[in-house]
């Protein structure tokens, strides 16, 4: 009875943050709209040309509805796999998120939709559900351990630094026509997720890319951490597993990096001029990085073969 409730839960959460994930994303959206059209933008088909400090706002309100998404997903796949208290957690972080970009819109200045209201509110019902199956599902026992020991701790630490440095080295010598700046700093990203697993790649990510956007000016840095997050986090999902596994991962990584930056792009930018950075991002940065990374991992595999296997 017990492993058939936990199979039915299993599945009941899956269904729960994937229709979380797409119903904030989609109300975010619909804000975002009515945010552009209070500016004077009617059509994000075309481009739009928005002051510094309307761009800042509009990625920093859509930047909560991603991040509690990317939360409440991630959530999910730990639930999945069997942590599910931690999985619990994650999706009332999720939540949290959820509730702060509620009123967000307003605090900068612009009116609220009763949409993007009423969907985030469903959003944040599903997502508490998820919560609560969770913490009410019997995880599978395993030793307990921090959240990121004192050897993770100081690998975040390098590959930080690292990220940090290759990007912002790469990032001042490759212009971009759209603004922004590409860089291979992702390729310490991947390999920091396939050596040592989706928390240090995902934290790595964050800090690193955020202390490079920070050095090299880019105003947007919050954007970032979602971007980078998911993208050092699911690549980590296949530490030790076949080369095509990891490729996989990382190929999946990269394109959610590139999507999260095209996703806040079409708003303050317009479609046109968002596309043409997606490509630049998927192909450029991510694609080139992905070579490199798992080019890298495996030679480092090699030199140190502890580094093989779980």
């Amino acid at each position: 009875m017990t492993e058939t409730r936990k199979g039915i839960n299993v599945k009941i959460a899956l269904a729960l943050a994937l229709v979380a994930g797409i119903v904030l994303l989609a109300t975010a959206s619909i804000q975002a709209v009515s945010m552009l059209t209070e500016l004077g933008f009617y059509d994000i088909l075309s481009e739009v040309s928005l002051s510094d400090e309307a761009k800042v706002q509009l990625s920093f309100y859509l930047t909560f509805p991603v991040l509690s998404a990317a939360f409440v997903l991630l959530g999910d796949v730990l639930i999945l796999k069997g942590s599910t208290r931690r999985g619990g957690a994650f999706s009332i972080i999720g939540v949290i998120l959820a509730l702060v970009s509620l009123p967000l819109p307003q605090i900068l200045g612009f009116s609220l939709r009763l949409e993007s209201m009423l969907g985030t509110a469903l959003a944040i019902i599903l997502a508490g559900v998820l919560s609560i199956i969770g913490f009410a599902t019997p995880p599978i026992p395993v030793k307990k351990k921090p959240i990121l020991s004192s050897v993770e701790v100081a690998t975040v630490a390098v590959f930080s630094a690292m990220t940090a440095v290759l990007t912002s080295i790469t990032g001042q010598f490759v212009p971009s026509p759209t603004g922004g700046f590409t860089h291979v700093g992702d390729t310490v990203i991947f390999m920091a997720a396939l050596l040592f697993g989706y928390k240090v790649g995902a934290v790595a990510g964050v800090i690193g890319s955020v202390v490079a956007d920070f050095y090299l000016g880019y105003p947007r840095w919050y954007v970032s951490i979602p971007a980078h997050g998911i993208e050092g986090a699911l690549p980590g999902l296949a530490k030790g597993k076949h080369i095509v596994i990891q490729a996989l991962l990382c190929i999946l990584g990269g394109f959610i990096m590139a999507t999260v930056y095209f996703y806040v792009n079409i708003f303050i930018k317009g479609y046109p001029v968002a596309i043409i950075s997606y490509a630049r991002d998927l192909f450029g940065q991510a694609g080139i990085s992905i070579i490199l990374g798992l080019v890298l991992t495996k030679v480092v595999e090699r030199m140190l073969p502890r580094f093989k296997g779980e």
